[in-house]
């Protein structure tokens, strides 16, 4: 038996290299330097080349949809119609795609970015029907309004020292509130005046889920049962 100079391996006698490193195992040259790669790093690698897979593979059917809507919507009517109001969306859906899959982990880069593609799409939404009529009295309120909300609750759930069902009923809160909001910003664009109706009904139905929501995670967090709070 003989020993691989290289590689270290015991190899059997009149074998001239070695099954594992491919050398001589008489040759006495120096032992190459072998490149340690941590499993993480090669899971970080397949995790990236997944990443750019479905990037390619989501952008070449966002442009085929769009190419052919275009091209339907010119065989049909002969000039840009209906297909202008896809394509808006199906770009705007390929950014918001793009952003999740490279900027999820940078909030203070994905929530700006987030924020001014949902209002382009709309915005251009709105120039398309004839004019700017509905984005500045309503889109752009209910949208920053609907981001907002969001961050609120990202921003409870990060810092609140205890996260259970609490955070469920700051969420049901500004949802009831974000309701109100978006029937006063309708009522003033629809009617010119302000009568709240199924907001509230929705507000008053939410309430009493938050409040159990909220005596169950600080109430019974400090020791006690509900079979002895109710003497059961």
């Amino acid at each position: 038996m003989t020993i691989c100079t290289h590689c270290g391996v015991e190899l059997d006698n009149g074998l001239n290299s070695c099954p594992l490193c491919g050398r001589n195992p008489q040759d006495s040259g120096e032992k190459p330097e072998t490149v340690m790669v941590n499993p993480s790093e090669i899971l970080q690698q397949h995790k990236k080349e997944n990443r750019k897979h479905l990037w390619e593979l989501s952008g070449v059917i966002a442009f085929s949809g769009i190419a052919v809507c275009t091209l339907v919507d010119l065989l049909i009517n002969r000039i840009p119609g209906w297909s202008i109001f896809s394509d808006v969306v199906i770009l705007a859906l390929w950014i918001i795609l793009t952003l999740f899959l490279y900027a999820y982990r940078r909030i203070w880069v994905i929530i700006p970015a987030l924020l001014a593609t949902v209002l382009t799409a709309l915005f251009l939404l709105d120039r398309i029907t004839g004019g700017t009529n509905w984005f500045l009295p309503v889109g752009l309120p209910l949208t920053a309004a609907a981001f907002a909300l969001a961050g609120m609750i990202g921003l409870l759930y990060r810092f609140a020292h205890l996260k259970g069902l609490n955070i469920i009923a700051a969420g049901l809160l500004l949802s009831a509130g974000f309701c109100i909001l978006t029937e006063i910003v309708l009522d003033k664009f629809l009617n010119g005046f302000l009568h709240l109706r199924w907001s509230l009904i929705v507000a008053v139905s939410v309430l009493p889920v938050t409040l159990i929501f909220i005596f169950y995670q600080y109430r019974l967090k400090k020791g006690n049962r509900l079979d002895s709070l109710f003497h059961i």
